[in-house]
């Protein structure tokens, strides 16, 4: 049965109605409100069933023996994936370890736990929650083997249109130099103005919704202009994120250093840094507060420009 079928099925039984087995008792362990696939591994996003059924990929085991497209990045416990799903680019990563936790937890029959894969698609549906967007959810699913092997799998929707971050300063906007001898375009200002303003805008909003990204480099703002000087801006890369009311200062600090630390030098001057830390404050003039942040975020900058090198 097609994971389409399968919908269709569920969604004509009544709520009291038998349900197949390995459906009932496999519901989203993210809470994320994808449905079920019959193997009870695996949860779509309705809107994709079609398209996934098209492609021979609607079940957990088809989808991590997934080899026909570009591997993008291949480490010892995860892989990154470009495909194509009916004519669409989506990106699918796959994640596989064996662990002593993961042995016992198969040997006292205690389920997969919290996965990787389960980690990034709640942590997907509650940014879109909290008004940040990021990657659409296509599909998730995890499996733990009877020796311990725990896999997972994150299949997300190609952001059409959309550039990473630094490419797409690298692309649009003059290098410093040249600020100096062309002529003055206001249009180019007020463009990065803008730019800037709502990279800032998103990264306020994530950090006073409770969250820290632990990666938060330009490579993982990807930024799409539908018109001139009207940026839209989308967070990928969200395994890592982590959701804390208290105790947060370090993880922010964290966070704007790897920015920082991450923007293009040859066009990104430290005029444009200190607009960014103004709209990110939003405030005017910055406070002695916001100085002593400012100072711990240049502290730890420079601590990664010692140990990883600068970035041109």
């Amino acid at each position: 049965m097609t994971c389409l079928e399968e919908t269709t099925r569920k969604q004509r039984l009544s709520a009291s109605a038998a349900i197949d087995s390995s459906v009932a008792h496999a519901p989203d362990p993210a809470g994320t409100g994808l449905v079920p696939v019959a193997d009870g591994c695996m949860w779509i996003d309705e809107r994709f069933c079609r398209q996934l059924d098209a492609d021979g990929r609607n079940t957990f085991r088809s989808v991590m023996e997934t080899f026909d497209g570009e591997c993008m990045r291949a480490l010892k416990d995860r892989e990154n994936w470009r495909l194509l799903v009916d004519g669409q680019t989506v990106y699918l990563k796959k994640h596989h370890i064996r662990t002593w936790a993961s042995r016992l937890r198969a040997r006292l029959r205690l389920g997969c736990g919290e996965t990787a894969a389960r980690t990034e698609a709640r942590n997907v549906r509650h940014l879109a929650r909290d008004g940040i967007d990021a990657m659409t959810l296509i599909a998730f699913g995890e499996q733990l083997s009877a020796d311990g092997l725990l896999e997972s799998f994150l299949l997300t929707e190609g952001l059409r249109g959309y550039v990473q971050l630094d490419h797409f300063i690298a692309a649009r906007f003059p290098k410093r130099e040249l600020y100096r001898t062309m002529p003055r375009d206001l249009e180019v200002i007020h463009h990065m103005q803008a730019l800037i303003a709502e990279v800032a805008r998103v990264a306020r909003r994530f950090h006073e919704s409770g969250y820290n990204h632990r990666d938060l480099y330009c490579c993982h703002f990807f930024i799409k202009e539908p018109e001139p000087g009207r940026f839209l801006v989308r967070l990928i890369d969200l395994q890592r994120v982590q959701h804390r009311r208290h105790l947060r200062r370090r993880w922010i600090v964290k966070d704007l250093a790897q920015l920082a630390y991450s923007a293009p030098r040859e066009r990104v001057k430290c005029t444009h840094k200190m607009a960014f830390l103004r709209a990110y404050f939003g405030v005017q003039k910055l406070l002695p507060r916001h100085k002593r942040l400012i100072r711990a975020v240049m502290a730890k900058q420079q601590l990664m420009e010692l140990k990883q090198g600068i970035i041109p």
